[in-house]
């Protein structure tokens, strides 16, 4: 079976990650999206409700999620940092000032929401730690643990006993 081709995201700090639009009908939102523009979503559950995550044609990413209580609808842009606590210190420093503390998601990231000078908000959006990819484990794998791992420490291509 031929191996599917898949897009390399680019992951450098201070590049737009992606957009997240909040709805009072998330269904609706979605089937105009779908039928406008044909991007594709995924719905995963979450427990403020489901989140319909969407890729538009050209490689957009991002989600819809339901509004929360007093929220209006509307949308976020989150720009990717290799630091969130490093991110927080400089938007700080520059004038700018954390409106929505630090929120992590198991296995898939953290954020902080906050606002620019002049007014308009955006996100901070730092990748949650990748987990290997199948097929990525090193050769003489045993049950997931390489065999460098049973006799020492693996150093490059030299083994260094511990």
């Amino acid at each position: 079976m031929a191996k599917r081709k898949t897009a390399r995201v680019e992951r450098t700090d201070g590049t737009m990650a992606f957009s997240e639009l909040s709805s009072t009908d998330p269904v609706a939102t979605r089937n105009f999206l779908e039928k406008v523009f044909t991007w594709r979503f995924e719905s995963t559950k979450f427990p403020l409700g489901e989140y319909l995550s969407f890729q538009a044609p050209g490689g957009g990413r991002g989600g819809i999620r339901p509004v929360q209580a007093k929220e209006i609808p509307g949308s976020m842009n989150y720009v990717r940092v290799e630091d969130l606590d490093a991110a927080s210190r400089k938007i700080e420093r520059a004038g700018g000032a954390i409106v929505l503390p630090r929120v992590d998601i198991p296995g898939m990231g953290s954020f902080f929401w906050f606002r620019i000078p002049g007014g308009p908000i955006l996100a901070a959006w730092q990748d949650a730690p990748a987990l290997p990819e199948e097929g990525d484990e090193c050769k003489g794998d045993r049950d997931g643990v390489p065999e460098s791992t049973r006799k020492g420490r693996h150093r490059g291509s030299e083994e260094v006993s511990p």
